[in-house]
């Protein structure tokens, strides 16, 4: 596959309910995304089993709900990933253990697996802000 000139440097706030990618090119205005996740929640209320059913029935229902949150989230990070495109080098920021699954999902990518990837601790943060620590870790000018 041919390289093209016009490759793009992304920076991505990422937890479990939404991320931000924001892509720069080197021709034109840089892009910005957000995408909601259908994730509910992150935790169980209270997180304790009340065992008064038979056969542990209360514990089947946490697994159930625990594997329905794990595939939203696996679908959410696909979302991400389908939004990267030609990249030269990625940023990904956020808190939690979601920025590491998305690594994991971007190195395992055929198309994405050599680029160049920077992955940090982040507190939530907005729009702009996402965009100027794009231009300090790239050492962009963007406008």
């Amino acid at each position: 596959m041919k390289k093209s000139a016009n490759q793009t440097i992304y920076a991505i706030w990422i937890d479990r309910k939404h991320a931000m990618v924001m892509k720069a090119t080197t021709e034109g205005e840089p892009e910005f995304i957000e995408i909601k996740s259908g994730a509910g929640r992150e935790r169980f209320d209270g997180e304790t089993t009340n065992k008064t059913g038979m056969l542990g029935t209360s514990l089947d229902w946490q697994k159930k709900m625990q594997e329905r949150e794990n595939n939203h989230v696996q679908q959410f990070l696909k979302k991400v990933v389908d939004q990267i495109q030609q990249a030269k080098e990625i940023l990904i920021l956020g808190s939690g253990d979601t920025r590491y699954e998305l690594q994991n999902i971007i190195e395992k990518s055929k198309s994405l697996q050599d680029i160049p990837l920077k992955n940090r601790a982040f507190r939530k943060i907005t729009k702009r802000e996402l965009e100027q620590e794009m231009e300090k870790e790239f050492s962009l000018h963007l406008d």
